[in-house]
């Protein structure tokens, strides 16, 4: 038992370590399985401005694909409405007045604009990320702990001692 508690107190107190940042779809970023956000990256990193600002980049990025993409979408889903409602028989006989397909490749130009925005944002953020890495690894490297472990003996037994 002595044995175990020995090797747990000198392999925890050589045990120093910080987890990095990962990013998952969407442009989260987590550490330690906690999710960060914009405001606390922009916290943690102030000090290193092209970290912050290739992630602003990249949600930046996202946010305009995704209103390219969704106005894209919604373009041509109101076009598609409109032109069903106005296709149906007058009430003289004839059918609806004809409309233009235009609105149709307006909304398919802007849906095909946004898949490489979209696309894009994720590198600038996966960049950020790997340089907010890179920056914690370096803060380890330049921090020590500053400890010391003694192996005490006397009459009474004998006992580690831990100094930091």
């Amino acid at each position: 038992m002595k044995n175990l508690i020995f090797a747990f107190l000198f392999i925890s107190s050589l045990s120093f370590s910080q987890e990095t940042y990962t990013f998952k779809s969407g442009g989260r970023v987590f550490e330690n399985n906690k999710r960060i956000k914009t405001q606390e990256i922009e916290t943690y990193f102030g000090h290193q401005p092209e970290i912050v600002n290739l992630y602003k980049a990249g949600r930046t990025k996202k946010t305009v694909g995704n209103i390219f993409l969704y106005g894209g979408i919604g373009t041509i889903i109101i076009t598609h409405l409109s032109k069903v409602n106005n296709s149906g028989v007058q009430s003289d006989g004839t059918f609806g007045k004809p409309t233009s397909n235009t609105m149709y490749f307006v909304g398919a130009g802007i849906v095909l604009v946004a898949i490489p925005i979209k696309i894009g944002f994720q590198r600038k953020i996966k960049k950020s990320i790997l340089l907010m890495n890179e920056e914690m690894d370096s803060q380890k490297q330049n921090t020590s702990l500053n400890y010391e472990t003694n192996i005490i003996a006397n009459a009474n037994g004998v006992g580690l001692k831990l100094t930091f």
